[in-house]
Order: structure tokens, then sequence, then C-alpha cells
């Protein structure tokens, strides 16, 4: 098919990506996925141990190179761009491990990713001195947070779940076209899951969010679609109730004994 002859970009569709695989030393750990998210969706990877939820994520933010396929930002392939590369184009990524400077403090977090995001990666960091202009913007990132009043607090002495709610200031920092959240409630108990989800979901109007997640009650409770993959491949997509009701999701991930909308008790 000519240039002439392609169909024109979906406008609703921001990310996407298309025969997507991935091989280590012959074993295919992802194979041939076809993928898009909605622009302003909150959209989930969702499998058991080993489906390839992950992989696929590395891949959409190229801290693994795939085999063969492409990936697409607003129409455009973007395969070839290295990781700092798509995050300047917006796709902005967080990670599984908390990632913060634990010897600043919340707003002096926030300030050097707003500077990072700014500047020339050789002269990112400004000092101290330029905070003052930052205050209103450094701020206005934290009240999305709910961490205005713990500005002045050492990152390294807030709870976990306030600090991947740091986590997500920082990202926001960046303006992101598309925020990916790597397991955003790992290793969060009953009450920061609960904080943590509303917060995500408080951020995500006006925005896209791929998140991988382990959570079904999270997922059910925020994701507007679900990409269920085994051994590699997408399986099922759709909304919750649509998924949590496939035979071969019940079989395969949720368990024999799983009911539509159980995760949401």
């Amino acid at each position: 098919m000519d240039a002439q002859n392609q169909p024109a970009p979906n406008a609703d569709v921001v990310l996407s990506a298309r025969s997507l695989r991935k091989e280590f030393r012959g074993f295919v750990a992802v194979g041939g996925v076809d993928l898009d998210i909605r622009r302003g969706s909150i959209h989930a990877l969702i499998g058991p141990n080993g489906a390839g939820k992950t992989t696929v994520f590395n891949l959409l933010t190229k801290f693994l190179v795939p085999t063969s396929g492409k990936i697409l930002l607003d129409g455009v392939e973007v395969t070839d761009e290295h990781p700092a590369a798509l995050a300047r184009l917006g796709l902005v990524r967080s990670f599984q491990i908390s990632a913060v400077f634990p010897h600043l403090t919340v707003s002096e977090n926030v300030a050097v990713a707003l500077q990072r995001s700014a500047l020339s990666p050789f002269k990112f960091w400004q000092g101290r001195s330029k905070f003052g202009n930052m205050a209103p913007h450094i701020d206005g990132l934290l009240a999305q947070v709910d961490l205005v009043d713990f500005r002045d607090r050492r990152a390294g002495d807030l709870s976990y779940g306030r600090k991947r709610a740091l986590e997500l200031a920082t990202t926001l920092a960046a303006d992101p076209k598309v925020m990916l959240l790597d397991e955003p409630t790992q290793g969060l108990g009953h009450e920061d899951v609960d904080r943590v989800t509303a917060l995500i979901k408080q951020v995500a109007v006006g925005r896209t969010v791929v998140m991988v997640e382990h959570n079904m009650k999270m997922v059910a409770q925020i994701a507007d679609r679900i990409s269920v993959l085994r051994r590699g491949e997408i399986i099922a997509e759709g909304p919750y109730d649509e998924v949590s009701r496939n035979p071969e999701v019940i079989q395969s991930y949720l368990g024999s004994r799983t009911r539509a909308g159980e995760a949401k008790r």
C-alpha cells in the first residue's frame, strides 16, 4: 500500500503497537501484540506472572528493543527512538521501585524534575536560587497529589504511599502526553493503595495513563479499558465487566471460581 492510500491515523488513539514481538535467545516473550491506547483513557495491562505485560511495558517505553514490530505515538512511528527522546515527546514512565531523591525535600524533588524537563541534560540543575521562580508550579503539582503540606519534608521520611504520590508529581512535571505507571500499588498497605488509586484517578483527568498492575480491585475501580496477556499474547481486551466474564480470562488468570464483579467488592 502506497503512502497516499494508507489509512489516516485514528485521532482517538495516542499510542499504538503493531505486531510487537520480543525474543530472548529464541524464547518468545511477546509474540505479535497489537495495542491501541485511547487518548484520555486509563488502560491497564494485566495477566499472570510471566504473561509478558512488563515486557510489553518496557517495549513501549523503549527500555527494551523490539525484535520486530512498530510503536507509534500520535500516528508517528517512534520504534527507533531512545527512552530519553520518547520522554521529550511526552511518553513518560514510572518504575516499580521508589525513585525519589531521599535527602532532598519534597519540593526539591519536584524542582529537579521540572528543571530536567525544561533544560539541556548537561545543565539541568540550576541550584536553589531558581526555586523561587518555580514555587507556584511546584505547589500546583504538589496540590494535584495532596502533598502541599509535606513540601518541606525530606522525601526519605515520607511513608511509602506518599513517596509513590511524589513520584506521580515528578512524572507530571514532565507534562506527559502519556503516563506509564509500572505497578503503582506494589508494596503498599491497604490505606495507601486506596490513596494512590484515588490520586491516579485524579491526575488522569484530561490525560492518558497506561499501567501494569496486579491489584484487580484497583484495576476494576479506575481502568477504562483492560488488555489481558497470556504467554506474550493479548487474549482479551475491553472494559473490566466484559473482560472479567471472558471464559479464557477466567481460566488462565482470574481463576475458575472468580465471578464477574468479585474484584469490586
